[in-house]
Order: structure tokens, then sequence, then C-alpha cells
């Protein structure tokens, strides 16, 4: 993307944001520009909410946790690591060290809340039609898969988006 490798040129370390609809390729995309600008990707997925914090009127993401392990790290300029949570066992797994790469991308729903904005020089929202969306979602996780997002995860993003205007935030809106 011309925009990311203009701010390259003027910066010596640049952070970006994908958010977006679940299926829109975030993940793709940002793997995409990791291996193009020699980046690290932080998964906003790492942050998943472990089930002490579940139920709470909250947006789905372990944002102290993010707070604490990313926030800090980028804000420092140095290597830093963070822990997964992995969702499968209900627990932390490995730690994913980042290192001091020209261009940090952090993908994934909840990646741009406000309270995040100054993190980063560029914002992509990533889009996709229902149709698509469905489509995707049942090849990557089939259909009783589809069912549990569309019955829990695409509501909860999409109360996400409208409530924090995360589309208008966004420096780029794209469908992939």
């Amino acid at each position: 993307m011309e925009q990311i490798r203009k701010l390259l040129s003027e910066k010596s370390r640049v952070c970006v944001a994908i958010d977006g609809r679940c299926g829109a390729g975030k993940s793709t995309l940002a793997d995409r520009l990791a291996v193009e600008y020699s980046g690290e990707v932080i998964r906003m997925d790492h942050f998943y909410l472990p089930l002490a914090l579940r139920g709470q009127e909250r947006v789905n993401v372990h944002y102290e946790r993010f707070d604490e392990e990313v926030v800090t790290g980028l804000k420092s300029g140095i290597p830093f690591s963070y822990r997964v949570f992995d969702c499968r066992i209900m627990d932390f797994g490995e730690s994913i060290l980042i290192g001091a790469a020209p261009l940090i991308i952090v993908e994934g729903a909840y990646s741009t809340l406000p309270q995040w904005e100054e993190l980063y020089d560029f914002k992509i929202f990533a889009d996709i039609s229902k149709e698509e969306q469905k489509r995707r979602i049942i090849l990557r996780n089939g259909v009783e898969g589809y069912q549990n997002f569309e019955n829990k995860w695409i509501p909860m993003e999409e109360k996400y988006f409208a409530e924090y205007h995360t589309v208008n935030r966004c420096d780029c809106k794209i469908t992939i």
C-alpha cells in the first residue's frame, strides 16, 4: 500500500492497525504486509478474554493485558514480548517476541479502540459483504462454526463498530 510505503520512507518505525469484520482478510493482509516490509504482526486474537472476564459489559478483548504487554512495549521502541492466550486450552500458551522491525502491524477486531489512537500511524478497516463473510467463515470454521459466529461473534463486532464509529475513525476502508 502506497500510504504505508510513504510512512516508512519518513519514519524509522511505523505502526499500522487493521481492524474489520471477521472473515474480511485482516490476518492475510497483515501477513502480506509483514513479508513485504519486514514487519512484525501482533494479533488481537492473542488477547482473547479469559473465562473470569467474560459476561461483563465490555468489548471482547483483554484490553488491560494489551495495555500492559503491548502498548508499553510499543511505546518503549525496543523489542518486547507478550503472552498468547490460547482459546483451545483456555490458558496462556507461548510468548511472542516483537523485534525492532520497521513496521509493526496490529491486526484484528478491536485493534482500533480509541484508547490506542496514538499508537497508530495508519488505520485500515477491512470490510466484506455478508454473503462473502458467510462463505469464508463456513470454509474456515464449518457450518456449525458459522452458527456460532452468526449468533455471537458477528453481533458483538457490529456493536463495537457502531459504538466506537470504527469505520469512520480508520484512514481507509478496503475490501479484500
